[in-house]
C-alpha cells in the first residue's frame, strides 16, 4: 500500500516540492491572468490557447522554483530537524490555527503573478502570443494577487481546523 500524504510530507522529497509547487501554482496561474485582466482593464485579454501555451513556460519555471526551495531548504535544514519541529508545533496547534504562513502567502501571491507575466512575455517572444501589459499592469496585478495568497492560507487553515475537529488530521502516531 502506498504511504499516506503525512509520510511523503516528512520524508521532503524532491517530488513532494514539485507536485505542490504545480498545485498551488496553477491556482495562481489562474487568479494572476484575472488580476492581470483588471489591473490592465482591456490591453491583456488572452484567449485559451495563448493562456495554455504561456502555461507550458510557467510549469517550467514553477519546477525550477521547487527544486531552488527544495535545495535551500536542505542547505538550511539538512537533516529536517526544523521542519519536523515546526510540523510538530502546527499538529499540537501551537502554530498556524487558521491562518497558514502569512508571509508566504503575502510572497506567494505576489511572486507567482510576476511568473504568469514572465509566462506570457516567453510565450509572446517564442510563441506570438498576445501579452499586452505594462509593467505597471504587473505591479498592481501582483499586489492585488496578495489576496489569492492570503485567500489559499486561510483555505488551507480552515481545512486544517475542519480535519483537527473531525480527528481526521494527521498526528504523529498516523505519520
Amino acid at each position: 500500500m502506498g504511504k499516506s500524504f503525512a509520510q511523503q510530507a516528512a520524508e521532503n522529497k524532491p517530488s513532494l516540492w514539485i507536485n505542490v509547487s504545480l498545485m498551488w501554482g496553477t491556482v495562481f496561474f489562474i487568479t494572476s491572468i484575472f488580476m492581470l485582466k483588471l489591473a490592465s482593464q482591456t490591453s491583456f485579454l488572452p484567449n485559451w490557447t495563448d493562456s495554455l501555451k504561456a502555461y507550458l513556460f510557467y510549469v517550467v519555471m514553477i519546477v525550477i522554483v521547487a527544486l531552488g526551495g527544495y535545495g535551500v531548504n536542505k542547505l538550511y535544514d539538512p537533516k529536517g530537524e526544523k521542519r519536523a519541529k515546526r510540523q510538530a508545533e502546527v499538529k499540537s496547534g501551537m502554530k498556524e490555527q487558521v491562518f497558514v504562513s502569512l508571509f508566504g502567502s503575502i510572497a506567494t501571491g505576489f511572486g507567482f503573478c510576476l511568473l504568469t507575466a514572465l509566462s506570457f512575455l516567453c510565450a509572446k517572444w517564442a510563441m506570438s502570443v498576445s501579452a499586452d501589459f505594462s509593467m505597471q499592469d504587473v505591479l498592481v496585478a501582483a499586489i492585488y494577487n496578495i489576496a489569492a495568497g492570503l485567500g489559499g492560507s486561510l483555505f488551507t487553515g480552515l481545512i486544517f481546523v475542519m480535519l483537527k475537529a473531525m480527528g481526521k488530521f494527521p498526528t504523529e502516531q498516523s505519520a
